[in-house]
């Protein structure tokens, strides 16, 4: 029985019991291919060796009836060689499109990192308190511009209400805003600011039957300054410190110089037979326009 080569188709004769059912492992001696050699592969040795051969594989035959492979096989191997080249010059490209796309993914988390680090290195090296001011704008909402201006106007209204309100104890302690506070016809002095009433004495008589009470005392000037005398407002009251009768009058001396203190004087006619005390206080003059209406 003959068994032929499946690559060159060269042919041996082997004997049939050698070739179990399973097969045997065979080794070509010409081009050393190893192929598997079954039962039903083996043929009657009288049958004509060409036939085995495709009319192409003839024309390739050699002197001792060996297909040339390399030759018939020749276009289409530098077919698959081009084609194989052209496969691994595409995944070249590939693998360098991938190996820069890399690259650049690298150099982007890269730079990331540098400034994430720079970033926690200056956090690091920040004042306590400049932090400590970072959150209370930011919990205030003022580190956006248009939050921070509304917070001047805020403050600007703020400001204006405190001026006004305060405007006694502003002027106490800044004097120079008075005339301030006056040009805008708001009332900012308190009068009589820095007078004091002192040794103040009542004395109840009449003249001509007519039932009349004196008070008179001093007016005592605290101030390092000269201080103009307001009009002075006297108030009779009853037992129960209820008003039934007032005057208002001006003093004698209209101006007490620094630390100074000067005498005053004013008779009541007619006054209440139910006055009990005398409550003395200073009022602001009004002014020209309030005198004109």
């Amino acid at each position: 029985m003959l068994i032929y080569c499946p690559k060159c188709k060269t042919g041996y004769e082997i004997e049939a019991d050698v070739v179990p059912e399973q097969g045997r492992r065979l080794r070509c001696a010409v081009c050393k291919k190893v192929f598997k050699c079954m039962p039903e592969d083996l043929v009657d040795g009288s049958k004509l060796r060409m036939a085995e051969f495709t009319e192409e594989e003839k024309q390739h035959l050699d002197e001792k009836g060996h297909l040339q492979e390399e030759q018939v096989d020749s276009a289409s191997e530098q077919e698959k060689n081009d084609s194989w080249e052209e496969e691994v010059a595409g995944a070249q490209k590939t693998l360098d499109d991938l190996a820069s796309e890399n690259q650049y993914v690298k150099d982007i988390f890269q730079r990331l990192s540098v400034e994430t680090e720079n970033l926690f290195q200056a956090d690091q090296e920040e004042p306590q308190h400049q932090k400590f001011l970072y959150k209370i704008k930011k919990t205030l909402g003022i580190v956006n511009p248009k939050h921070m201006l509304y917070y001047i106007y805020a403050f600007l209204i703020f400001l204006a209400l405190f001026l006004y309100y305060a405007r006694y104890e502003v002027v106490r302690s800044f004097p120079s805003l008075a005339p301030i506070y006056e040009s805008m016809g708001i009332e900012a002095v308190v009068a009589g600011e820095g007078l004091e009433f002192q040794n103040v004495i009542r004395r109840e008589y009449e003249d001509d039957f007519v039932p009349k009470i004196e008070i008179k005392g001093f007016i005592a000037n605290k101030m390092d300054v000269s201080i103009d005398i307001p009009k002075i407002k006297i108030e009779l009251l009853d037992k129960d410190g209820k008003m039934i009768q007032s005057e208002v009058f001006d003093s004698v001396i209209p101006l007490v110089t620094a630390k100074a203190k000067i005498p005053f004087s004013h008779v009541i006619s007619r006054p209440s037979p139910l006055s009990k005390y005398i409550y003395l206080t200073f009022i602001n003059q009004p002014s020209d326009k309030s005198k004109k209406k």
